[in-house]
């Protein structure tokens, strides 16, 4: 199937055109605005910092596990999980055997942790008290993100393209309750990013990285339905659905952009400049706050007044590598991953949720 988007009308080509204007602003604000960002603090107090030594390379994606106060980070490089303690940061070890773990989901019904790892292809299945692996499911070569919707039992894992040496990208569907492959979704792409989607929903949204586009897909009859061009926004890697206000969050790079899409018809609503290299997005609906974390060190804090307005609340210096992070207000905590560099240790830092007039 063609990767693009038909213009009809009007309508669309002045959303085209707003899209594009939207994109260019934030792009040239970008520069004159970042001192004056990074000097403004967003609402967060680092409030400890745990080592990791010998722990090497990149991180990728956090899980929680809110019933036992658990925290588990991937390290893609390093090819283990590293488990925290949740309320206090502290690094209570590690599970190994993996090939390259990307992300995690823990099931408390059944008490177990499903780890999407691209070494096999696989999700692998393990208890969550013993960790000893359970089953491991073939899904798609070279998996790496996941998108998880707990009313329907069933996780989208994408895969495939470049990194496999394919000339097309496939998302894997397993049901959790069976733990088996029950579809595939097959795109012409050679990179496909993050997934969103709304639990109990019918569409599921992708980032085709490649060609700059989001991809819509019918999650009844595994189709990709609809692909929206993105205007001037690259590297599209995180991907967020704000399901009451039908809105999509997506994280550009090269240079920084938080843009804000319709997601019924994919046009621009917003684009404001953001620090580079994002790969996480955390989104809080009860504060509006969406937050940011890049590989440039820094960690950007944006806030939603409504569904079509947005604005900076600052950013936090991180560290190397930072990219990706996890928010859990449940705790009033945000999680960042720093990647080892030089004599520094890999580290995570812990940061306290503070609180505002606006909010």
């Amino acid at each position: 199937m063609k990767i693009g988007c038909r213009f009809r009308g009007e309508r669309a080509a002045s959303h085209a055109m707003r899209g594009a204007l939207l994109t260019l602003t934030a792009l040239l604000a970008f520069g004159a605005s970042a001192p004056r960002a990074a000097a403004a603090a967003a609402p967060l107090r680092l409030i400890r910092t745990v080592p990791l030594p010998g722990v090497q390379g990149d991180f990728d994606h956090f899980a929680v596990d809110l019933e036992h106060d658990r925290l588990f980070a991937a390290t893609e490089d390093h090819q283990t999980l590293e488990v925290f303690d949740l309320r206090t940061g502290a690094h209570l070890g590690a599970i190994t055997g993996f090939g390259m773990p990307h992300a995690a989901v823990f099931l408390p019904a059944s008490n177990r942790l499903l780890v999407v790892d691209s070494g096999p292809g696989a999700v692998k299945v393990l208890d969550a008290t013993s960790y000893k692996v359970l089953e491991s499911i073939a899904v798609v070569p070279q998996a790496d993100s996941m998108a998880y919707d707990p009313r329907e039992h069933l996780m989208y894992v994408t895969g495939g393209g470049d990194d496999a040496h394919l000339d097309y990208s496939l998302i894997g569907v397993i049901d959790t309750r069976r733990d088996v492959k029950v579809g595939e979704v097959r795109i012409a792409s050679t990179n496909l990013e993050g997934l969103a989607l709304a639990p109990g929903g019918r569409l599921l949204y992708v980032n085709i990285r490649d060609h700059h586009a989001i991809g819509v897909i019918d999650r009844r009859t595994l189709k990709l339905v609809k692909t929206w061009t993105l205007q001037g926004i690259r590297a599209n890697t995180p991907l967020i659905l704000d399901a009451r206000a039908q809105r999509l969050f997506v994280g550009g790079r090269g240079p920084g952009v938080f843009a804000v899409l319709d997601a019924g018809d994919g046009h621009e609503i917003a684009a404001l400049p953001a620090p580079d290299g994002v790969d996480d997005l955390s989104w809080n609906p009860s504060s509006g706050r969406i937050y940011f974390p890049c590989m440039d060190g820094h960690l950007a804090v944006f806030r939603q007044l409504d569904a079509d307005h947005y604005e900076s609340l600052g950013t936090v210096a991180t560290g190397y590598r930072a990219k990706n992070g996890i928010l859990v207000p449940q705790v009033g905590r945000y999680y960042v991953a720093v990647s080892a560099h030089g004599n520094a240790p890999a580290q995570l830092l812990v940061f306290q949720v503070l609180s505002s007039p606006e909010t």
